[in-house]
């Protein structure tokens, strides 16, 4: 017993110590942030400035310092997200992560994003590639110190020299993140099932979208509701010829870094008229995937001609939200419908497809993914004049005579984001920074502005496809005359804009954008209503705003869809017998609170009923038509085919309820909802529990149409959630430097270990923000880096 008990002890010594030795071995990569250090490259020495939270201030005496330092301190920080955002945009995984990814690797070049990314650097100005030159340079003067991260050690990889046609490739891999599909490739698998008549009644109608940002280009539409589909009459007879194409494998294509989710982010911007500075508030909160480490990385830039603060992305040199001491401005996505599919009608040995003026060759383009630990895989990817062929995405397209060719905005090449960003910073008014948004490409963006003159402002920024046919809902056919689905672009100065609205106040919220007098198709696949509606709610009662009242905005955890039918969900409930749940959701006021029973019962039965609605439709249950079909009273959908006998809402409800109160160990909100940062080692085997590589879970409220959203994920956990703000800003242009700020969800530092990965966490769940001044004189700081010249 005794000698089994020494055997313990030492085993339990032993794992301490080796416990100890890696943590040592991992802290070894953790630089200091203090100190002076070579950087070559530079043209003179350059101040950082760090303050508590480890955000750095940068005081350079030229515009190309700043950028070369802000490469370096992107790859001191976060070299490990830089490597893996590269080998994501350029399809090569599976050098890092081996045969799991082989397949992820192949739809990424598909996507063709390098090939997109050396059309831009091509086409870019000489300034941008100054820029890009300068952040390569300060990437690879961090790579020859050679202090390699945890995860690149794990792995055993070196990073290779960065090049500047990486960085545009990594903003072409989040335009791609961003993109609004349509849906084509679903309706026409539902109507290969259903028929064409169903498909179309899947399309969004007019209470779907009903929250207009403008109405026509300059014309404010305050008013929430009413205005009529942007939906056309189809002509069904493409749809019918499309019935041969095979169902869709799954919804999500290729390495989607919002895990499939919609582009949810809130942005608004109120009037000094409201506000208690006399000056306008700018609020930005983008909801994205949530990660460890964060999407963004803050830094606050004070170069000769490049002053502002706010949040870049490791791999993009230049900062994408943010503000001056004169402007600010804030992103949401503008759900522009940016991707077609073109069905193609191959040879019987699919070495050609047919066009307009005859038959074609398809061409191929040799592909080699190097396989860590494996054999490359040799194979050949194929396109046409549309573009690539999404052949792994359609389960044997090719062998059936039909494939699909992906038309996506970002394929032309044309935009050049890096100077659209940073003139937008060194814009000095409404004007300047609205011919600074004409310069961006894609992912089109919703853009909020307000100014210390007192304007606020919108903007959408990005192109907008001319299409032959508007609105339509189906795959082109690419033999046909109109096979290309696009006929140019809608001209820049034509995009919907407006300037000082008399409401006093812009909204976006990924809402509808234009009302039916806008000229021009933008999408019908924009999100819901429901946190539009709800910031305006509390804009109209704020009359008085302050930065504080914007930063608790942005928490609000009230979901205006629950509060909307709430009573089918307590007339099920009684219906049920259960009284006391029935009188609880009637006096519910919709806050998805995590203490309290009802957000639970209610999302449990709002799932059941899409399940039972939705049971018999091919891989696609959109939310559009269900809200449509509840707030009518009843659909022909609610049927449930498998029962003999012809169902309405009110059977669907209580079967529903039913399934729910079955379970008799419902719980509070906030223990069946949270959020986990999840970082993408997490899942090794103790090594990630150890070292601590992901962040949560955290107890959170909110769901997937609150201000404060929180949407669940259908993989995961029953209402497990990584996704929702990953940023949030508000500034009062009355004081920039005194009030509101940034905050994000995890930390600046990449390093698992660094008390800097997830310090902001708990300030992020709380809704603080942290305050980057615009004047370096007024950072606070805690240690200070001098970066010098190597000659």
């Amino acid at each position: 017993m005794k000698r089994a008990a020494g055997a313990v002890a030492v085993a339990g010594v032993v794992l301490i110590t080796l416990f100890g030795v890696a943590r040592l071995w991992v802290l070894s990569s953790l630089a200091p942030l203090g100190g002076r250090e070579p950087l070559p490259g530079l043209d003179d020495s350059v101040l950082v400035l760090w303050d508590s939270l480890a955000v750095p201030h940068v005081v350079a005496r030229s515009d190309l310092d700043f950028f070369t330092t802000l490469g370096y301190l992107h790859a001191r920080d976060r070299l490990w997200q830089l490597d893996l955002l590269r080998h994501a945009a350029q399809g090569r995984l599976s050098e890092l992560f081996g045969g799991a990814t082989i397949d992820a690797d192949r739809e990424l070049r598909e996507l063709e994003i390098s090939v997109i990314a050396a059309a831009r650097l091509e086409r870019a100005a000489p300034a941008s590639r100054r820029v890009l030159e300068a952040y390569a340079r300060g990437v690879n003067a961090w790579l020859e110190r050679n202090p390699r991260p945890l995860e690149l050690r794990l792995l055993r990889h070196v990073p290779e020299p960065w090049e500047p046609a990486q960085s545009l490739a990594i903003g072409v891999l989040q335009a791609w993140d961003l993109r609004t599909t349509g849906d084509e490739g679903d309706l026409a698998a539902v109507a290969t099932s259903l028929g064409t008549a169903r498909a179309l009644e899947l399309l969004p109608g007019p209470a779907d979208s009903d929250a207009v940002i403008i109405g026509a280009v300059g014309e404010e539409q305050e008013r929430l509701g009413g205005e009529r589909s942007e939906t056309a009459q189809h002509d069904p007879r493409l749809a019918t010829r499309l019935r041969p194409l095979p169902a869709p494998r799954s919804r999500s294509w290729a390495w989607d870094t919002h895990g499939g989710r919609s582009n949810a982010s809130n942005a608004w911007a109120v009037s000094g008229r409201r506000t208690r500075s006399g000056r306008p508030i700018l609020a930005n909160d983008p909801h994205l995937t949530l990660r460890a480490p964060s999407v963004w990385y803050l830094v606050g830039a004070h170069a000769p001609t490049y002053q502002v603060v706010g949040a870049t992305i490791p791999g993009i040199p230049v900062v994408v939200l943010g503000h001056t001491r004169r402007v600010a401005w804030g992103f949401t996505n503008a759900m522009v419908d940016d991707v077609d599919l073109v069905a193609e009608q191959l040879s019987g040995d699919s070495t050609s497809y047919r066009t307009p003026r005859g038959w074609a060759p398809v061409i191929v383009v040799a592909e080699t993914i190097r396989v860590r630990g494996g054999q490359p895989v040799v194979y050949a990817r194929r396109r046409t004049e549309h573009g690539p062929l999404i052949t792994t995405e359609w389960r044997g397209a090719l062998d059936s005579g039909r494939a699909y060719a992906l038309r996506w905005l970002a394929q032309d090449g044309a935009g050049d984001e890096v100077e659209a960003l940073r003139a937008m910073a060194q814009s000095r008014d409404w004007t300047e920074f609205q011919a600074a948004t004409e310069r961006f490409g894609s992912p089109e963006q919703s853009v909020v502005y307000a100014d210390t003159a007192g304007r606020i402002g919108y903007v959408l920024a990005g192109r907008v496809p001319r299409r032959r046919r508007g609105d339509w809902p189906f795959p082109s056919a690419g033999w046909s005359q109109a096979g290309d689905p696009w006929d140019g672009w809608v001209d820049p100065r034509a995009l919907p804009r407006v300037l000082d609205p008399a409401s006093g106040w812009i909204v976006t919220a990924n809402n509808r954008l234009v009302g039916p007098a806008y000229p021009h198709f933008v999408s019908r696949h924009y999100d819901v209503p429901y946190r539009a509606r709800r910031i305006v709610e509390l804009l109209r009662a704020d009359t008085a705003a302050t930065a504080a009242s914007a930063s608790r905005h942005q928490m609000d955890i009230v979901d205006v869809f629950a509060r909307r039918f709430k009573s089918l969900a307590a007339r099920a409930a009684l219906a049920a017998g259960r009284a006391d749940l029935a009188d609880r959701l009637r006096g519910w006021d919709g806050a998805m609170d995590p203490g309290a029973l009802e957000p639970t019962v209610f999302w449990r039965w709002y799932r059941e009923v899409a399940l039972l609605t939705f049971d018999e439709t091919p891989a696609y249950h959109p939310v559009w038509p269900l809200h449509r079909w509840l707030a009518a009273g009843d659909s022909p959908w609610f049927d449930d085919r498998k029962t003999p006998g012809v169902e309405t809402l009110d059977t669907i409800a209580r079967l529903a309820m039913a399934r729910v109160l079955a379970d008799r160990g419902l719980l509070p909100w906030g223990d069946v909802h949270s959020t986990v940062m999840q970082h993408p080692l997490a899942r090794v085997p103790l090594l990630g529990w150890l070292l601590g590589f992901s962040v949560g879970p955290l107890r959170t409220g909110g769901d997937d149409y609150t201000v404060n959203n929180s949407t669940s994920l259908d993989e995961g956990p029953l209402f497990s959630s990584s996704y929702g703000p990953s940023l949030r800003h508000v500034v009062d242009l009355g004081d920039v430097d005194g009030v509101g700020g940034f905050i994000l969800p995890t930390g600046q530092s990449g390093h698992p270990l660094s008390r800097h990965y997830r310090d902001q966490a708990a300030r992020w769940l709380n809704g603080a923000l942290w305050l980057l001044p615009t004047d370096p004189d007024r950072v606070v700081a805690v240690d200070t880096l001098v970066l010098v010249p190597r000659r």
